[in-house]
């Protein structure tokens, strides 16, 4: 608001204050004020896959007010979007809060089969076809997430010793490594 329009000085005036952002980014912002038109709103920002699906997945009161205007939006535009964020807020709450009700599964899974989309209606099959693995997961405790890690720690020794050793050397790098 100062009449700076050189994206490079600003963008290093803010990263000094802590944006994570590129130049491209402040580029993009800058172009209306450049040409005199300065925007009475906030304009959107620039939409992908992965910033919707972060909205949607995000707990609604941590959006920002862009951010749920953004949301509504599309929503409004599209029924079939709303509907789908509808369901993956319910079962991303049912999962967050490990809310293992016996009914509260299977409620979320008879409804996205009646009025899902296709791709929803499949995921439900796959949770009906598992229900017991995933209601254990609700309500247990246990995770299997330190064996997860070393699983994952051999593959990357396995990975970087192929075509180089044989097993006696793969074995000794798994025991002996942190």
């Amino acid at each position: 608001m100062e009449g700076c329009t050189n994206a490079s000085a600003l963008t290093r005036e803010i990263q000094r204050l802590g944006y994570r952002g590129d130049v491209n980014t402040v580029r993009r912002h800058l172009k209306p004020y450049r040409s005199g038109a300065i925007p009475a709103t906030v304009p959107l920002p620039h939409l992908t896959v992965r910033r919707v699906t972060d909205w949607i997945m995000r707990r609604p009161e941590h959006l920002t007010d862009v951010e749920r205007k953004g949301l509504d939006e599309l929503c409004d535009r599209n029924s079939a979007l709303a509907t789908t964020v509808e369901y993956a807020r319910r079962l991303a709450l049912m999962i967050r809060d490990r809310r293992g009700e016996h009914l509260a599964l299977d409620v979320w899974i008879a409804d996205v089969r009646l009025d899902g989309q296709r791709e929803l209606r499949t995921l439900a099959n796959g949770m009906r076809r598992d229900r017991a693995a995933i209601q254990a997961a609700l309500t247990t405790t246990y995770t299997s997430g330190a064996v997860e890690g070393n699983v994952t720690r051999i593959k990357l020794l396995k990975r970087q010793m192929y075509g180089r050793a044989n097993f006696d050397l793969l074995r000794r790098r798994i025991l002996l490594s942190p």
